[in-house]
């Protein structure tokens, strides 16, 4: 099983750890992502909900991604017929 799984993943996401005037040296985040085999956006993620999915998703190979994403985006924007019809 690859070493990253065995990471605390919750721990490694940077929101829950920054303050409002932080910074942060993006390549270095970028290094962290690659090396434990994130999405760079799963580590900025303000919750855990969505922590969760971006991993999920950014596992996925592209044409999954784009599949999974179509999908969503119908249920979301699923158009409404008209007012009251």
């Amino acid at each position: 099983m690859d070493a990253a799984w065995h990471f605390d993943f919750e721990k490694a996401r940077f929101t829950q750890y920054l303050k409002p005037d932080d910074t942060l040296d993006i390549a270095a985040v970028e290094r962290i992502a690659k090396e434990l085999q994130v999405p760079l956006a799963y580590l900025f993620t303000d919750s855990d909900l969505l922590a969760q999915m971006v991993l999920a998703f950014g596992l996925l190979p592209e044409d999954p991604q784009r599949k999974t994403l179509a999908q969503v985006k119908r249920e979301l924007f699923v158009r409404k017929g008209p007012v009251g019809g």
